[in-house]
């Protein structure tokens, strides 16, 4: 199953805030509450558990 998964950097670490099934496109955010930064990432994985990891592990790698 296709995940888009959104996140916030907290203390130079990924936090998952939400998931929705599907891809999307993700636009705006809060960044001035959020001043370590926003993320989002498309993933494919098997349930909601498995898209958080595989989207924080992409964050990680890629500086989302």
């Amino acid at each position: 199953m296709q995940y888009t998964v959104i996140g916030v950097w907290q203390d130079d670490k990924p936090v998952v805030t939400g998931v929705v099934t599907g891809h999307h496109e993700i636009y705006g955010g809060d960044e001035e509450t959020f001043t370590d930064g926003l993320w989002f990432a498309r993933v494919a994985a098997g349930d909601v558990a498995d898209a958080e990891q595989i989207a924080k592990t992409e964050a990680i790698e890629n500086a989302l």
